[in-house]
């Protein structure tokens, strides 16, 4: 029985080597142009053209936005990879949807750690949910985000490699190492369909050498997106309107649609957040730290924004309060800027629920970032 593992490992791990050096990766998802991706793709070929892209952008300054949930409201005028691009002309990624944490984003920037340099305009979102949550990383968003190309990278170096057996060690259950196995039987997959597809194609250009391969050009902050006070005063009053009329009529300073759908059935919808163990306790502080450490090394000078609650809804706000303390402080000693929205006096139009941020709560973001990397 050993014997027979051992050959199948054998037999697998020699064909993923020789494919990889064989093919070559192509997207087959036609949405990759687009400027949001919540990961990196459902195959093989897409996670490494969109991980190439996030590299790219991370190297020559396209503004690149890291966050969690808040990312997937694509409908508002005013989150990020929709104003900046549109209103200031600034190109602009941005990565991740749900359940990706401080441990997914690190994960990721350790992958193109290459690409991180003194010219890259690195925005993290930072949620308080995350220190909610019952873990570092949910086991689906490890398996969801950690996987293909960024699992590679990672595995190929022994510090990181380290990292994730560690993880991994500490995570482990019947469950995640089904996902990871079956992540990896579908990686070969992917290879062999791009290999048999790509059959009887000339062979793409390589290059034969780093000056074979072209400079990215270094997108300069353009002249269109240094506002001045009056035009950002401007900006959050249109901000302020749009959500006075799509929330403007419920006593939670939330969107109208989510009251009459999730809160007005309910007789008290206000809850704590924190109610089993103070978030400073979590392992989340020390992935974040290491997110900014990674980033000092790097020389990337970095915009944290710290998110709020909802005080109507949300009861223990308070509990957070030291950690938004502790981060901006590691913020100071690492070099990085940081917007703390947590703190500062809650507005009707900040949420469009509980957490996620609304019109007013995006451009009110959007001028710090603006402001940020324009100095």
């Amino acid at each position: 029985m050993a014997s027979a593992v051992a050959l199948s490992l054998g037999l697998y791990w020699g064909a993923d080597g020789a494919l990889s050096a064989l093919v070559h990766p192509h997207s087959s998802v036609a949405s990759v142009r687009d400027n949001y991706l919540p990961n990196l793709g459902p195959d093989w070929g897409t996670q490494n053209v969109n991980l190439n892209r996030l590299g790219n952008a991370l190297a020559d300054g396209t503004l690149v936005v890291l966050g969690s949930s808040e990312l997937s409201s694509h409908d508002l005028r005013f989150v990020p990879y929709r104003f900046f691009p549109q209103e200031l002309k600034l190109p602009t990624l941005a990565y991740g949807h749900a359940m990706f944490q401080s441990y997914g984003i690190v994960s990721v920037l350790e992958a193109v750690a290459d690409s991180l340099t003194p010219n890259t305009r690195l925005v993290i979102m930072v949620s308080p949910a995350w220190f909610a949550s019952g873990g570092q990383l949910p086991r689906s968003a490890f398996a969801e985000h950690v996987t293909g190309p960024v699992w590679d990278r990672l595995w190929d170096k022994p510090a990181t490699r380290e990292q994730i057996q560690d993880w991994i060690a500490d995570n482990a259950n019947w469950g995640l190492l089904w996902l990871i196995a079956n992540g990896q039987v579908a990686e070969l997959k992917d290879k062999i369909a791009l290999w048999w597809n790509s059959r009887g194609e000339r062979a793409p250009d390589r290059p034969r050498s780093p000056l074979a391969v072209p400079a990215h050009k270094y997108v300069s902050w353009p002249a269109a997106a240094r506002l001045d006070a009056g035009r950002w005063h401007d900006l959050l009053g249109q901000a302020r309107g749009i959500e006075a009329e799509l929330g403007g009529h419920n006593p939670y300073d939330v969107r109208d649609d989510y009251y009459r759908q999730y809160l007005a059935p309910l007789n008290s919808p206000a809850r704590n957040e924190f109610p089993e163990m103070p978030p400073m306790t979590r392992p989340e502080l020390g992935d974040l730290a290491r997110v900014m450490a990674l980033l000092q090394q790097r020389k990337v000078r970095a915009y944290f924004v710290i998110q709020p609650f909802n005080p109507k809804l949300i009861l223990d706000v308070e509990r957070f309060d030291p950690v938004a303390d502790a981060i901006k402080g590691m913020c100071a000693r690492y070099g990085m800027g940081c917007l703390d929205m947590y703190s500062v006096p809650f507005q009707p139009g900040m949420v469009r629920d509980d957490m996620h941020l609304a019109e007013l709560g995006w451009a009110i973001a959007d001028q710090g970032i603006a402001e940020f990397f324009s100095r």
